[in-house]
């Protein structure tokens, strides 16, 4: 009885993931160890493989949109009154409309719910779901094949530098479940560092996982501490911020290696990436449908020309957006075929992205979205909009505005943010009633009064 077709462990054990990270190190290797031993189909079920299924295709995946399209009309209110599935007649959403109505974009038959939010990197965060069974075991799917591409197999060691506070405060830790090795990138210094290059060079990992800024700050101090690293990389997958080229230059040189970067978001509607040939972003439609819009709202067809990113998922039948507007801008590439055998549109540059920074007391420098915009704390669900506003090193005042009616406990969420850098910040909240913004009405994310 082929019960997994039903199912996903990984979303019914997604749960348990803050108990199992608490655990004593043996107990983790063992449970992480065992868990990689369990075949795909029974953690990811049967999804996982159709989402395969569907990239091999090399179908023409209008006909996977205008079936998004007709279940939108027919199962979600915000869509209702809509009466063709031609998108273009589908209005365009953005964060505030969502929230707003939150209630007209959800199915109320599917109770396959899985609670998810993103910090946005604008300062606007918001709350919203994804399907159980679904979502997570296609993005699963999705990284293995993109990774995959260059190389990579499932359960290659990985070397991470990312944001998230490691268990403990530990300043390195394996991870049993992903095989990687996972650094704090708040706690290193040149002090430390010789540990660290130790640690890494016993692992010897094939890949790198980062955030840009994190990895370059990583880079920064090896370089300062002057302890060798004996890896050979085989590829640098970065994503979540933005990427200059003269960053990408200096990673690629020190690690005399190639730099995969993408561009997604927590909503989970579109993704695009470089390939091993080209550093311009692959448009994977088979993922989700990407739309670019001008001032008017007008779709932009034209070549070289920067408009506003509007995405449309597909595979989501719980809280399914049509049109959403990202915040984020881009061009189109002229060029149609690649190296590597795609052929679709590609953006040529991606905008919009910005690494905004905090310093930390030792005057550590840490990207909002390792901070704060990548860590899904609970707490977004009730915060409206938030603002950063720094004037001294190791300290910092975060504006909030809450929800109508909504209140969050001060103390916690303040002792979330400063363990997550190791307790090398100070922290005020500071409740207002609204927080300007500019004379185009984008938010602010960070006021950050510290020069270089």
């Amino acid at each position: 009885m082929k019960f997994y077709k039903k199912m996903s462990l990984e979303d019914k054990l997604y749960r348990l993931l803050r108990i199992y990270k608490n655990l004593p190190l043996p107990i983790k290797h063992v449970l992480g160890l065992s868990y990689r031993l369990i075949p795909n189909k029974f953690k990811y079920g049967s999804f996982y493989f159709e989402y395969l299924k569907r990239i091999k295709s090399n179908e023409n995946y209008s006909k996977t949109l205008q079936n998004q399209l007709k279940f939108n009309i027919d199962n979600i209110p915000f869509y209702k009154s809509i009466n063709s599935t031609n998108i273009q007649d589908f209005p365009i959403i953005n964060k505030e409309i969502i929230k707003l109505k939150f209630n007209d974009f959800i199915n109320s038959q599917n109770k396959n719910i899985l609670k998810t939010n993103t910090g946005g990197s604008s300062g606007t965060p918001f709350e919203f779901y994804i399907e159980k069974g679904v979502t997570r075991p296609k993005e699963k799917a999705h990284f293995n094949w993109y990774w995959g591409q260059f190389g990579f197999k499932p359960n290659d060691k990985v070397l991470m530098i990312r944001g998230e506070a490691l268990s403990n405060n530990k300043l390195y830790e394996y991870q049993a479940i992903e095989n990687r090795l996972a650094l704090s990138c708040y706690l290193l210094n040149e002090a430390n560092m010789r540990e660290v290059v130790s640690a890494i060079n016993k692992f010897k990992p094939k890949y790198i996982h980062a955030y840009p800024s994190a990895l370059k700050s990583f880079i920064d101090i090896v370089k300062q501490s002057k302890e060798i690293l004996k890896v050979d990389i085989k590829v640098i997958f970065l994503g979540s911020e933005g990427l200059l080229n003269k960053d990408r230059n200096y990673i690629e040189l020190f690690f005399n290696s190639k730099v995969a970067h993408w561009y997604g978001h927590s909503e989970r509607l579109i993704h695009a990436g470089n390939c091993p040939y080209s550093n311009e972003f692959h448009i994977f439609d088979f993922y989700g449908y990407a739309e670019l819009v001008d001032d008017t709202n007008e779709v932009i067809t034209e070549v070289e020309k920067k408009g506003r990113i509007i995405a449309t998922g597909y595979d989501n039948k719980v809280m399914p957006l049509v049109r959403y507007d990202t915040g984020d801008e881009a061009e189109y590439s002229k060029n149609i075929t690649c190296k590597c055998g795609f052929k679709g549109r590609s953006f040529k540059n991606i905008y919009g992205r910005t690494q905004d920074y905090i310093y930390l007391i030792d005057k550590t420098k840490v990207s909002l979205t390792a901070f704060i915009f990548g860590q899904h704390f609970e707490e977004f669900a009730v915060i409206k909009e938030l603002q950063i506003e720094q004037h001294n090193y190791g300290a910092i005042d975060v504006r909030i505005v809450l929800h109508k009616e909504k209140s969050i406990d001060s103390f916690k969420f303040i002792n979330k943010l400063k363990n997550s850098v190791d307790n090398k910040l100070d922290i005020s909240l500071i409740f207002v009633e609204f927080i300007p913004k500019t004379p185009r009405g984008k938010q602010i994310s960070l006021i950050q009064k510290i020069k270089e």
